[in-house]
């Protein structure tokens, strides 16, 4: 019962302060009933971190559980990870458009220009992150504000650009 309470004051809490969902990295669909359940109370969205080894039967679990939109990691491992995008990534992509009419975002790893084009070439949303705290705090006060709107710039210029054959 603690947990429905728990969860039910956090999406009030979240709704009330003007959030609009929350991407769920961690907690696997079949134990996210209460969160579901407060988050269509609040009218939130449950953005669910979908892992390319499943099977199309739990993606398939997690699609329709989801609403906004559904979040494809660019690369193995954690977030804040740098490194080249998955290889099967376009794949991956492809095989959730097959499971859900929600859009595909794609990040947890992408962070350059490149890696931005590329995944923005077959993705509806390119998200970035640890990008920009790393942008932060290598630059301290005001300047490091200045560095991530830098960056900002440079991924949107590289969304902009020719798609590169590989990131």
């Amino acid at each position: 019962m603690r947990a429905v309470h728990n969860a039910t004051r956090f999406a009030q809490r979240l709704a009330a302060a003007g959030g609009t969902g929350v991407i769920i990295p961690d907690l696997p669909v079949e134990e996210a009933t209460d969160w579901l359940s407060a988050a269509h109370e609040h009218h939130l969205d449950a953005v669910f971190v979908v892992a390319p080894n499943a099977t199309d039967q739990r993606l398939a679990r997690v699609c329709a559980a989801a609403s906004g939109m559904v979040y494809a990691p660019a690369t193995a491992g954690v977030t804040g990870g740098q490194g080249p995008l998955h290889p099967g990534l376009r794949t991956f992509v492809g095989r959730l458009r097959t499971l859900t009419n929600l859009p595909v975002g794609v990040g947890i790893g992408v962070s350059t220009p490149e890696q931005a084009a590329c995944v923005g070439s077959y993705a509806d949303a390119v998200i970035v992150g640890s990008a920009f705290i790393r942008a932060i705090e290598a630059t301290p006060g005001p300047a490091g504000a200045h560095q991530a709107a830098v960056l900002a710039q440079r991924l949107a210029d590289g969304l902009r650009r020719a798609v590169p054959t590989a990131a």
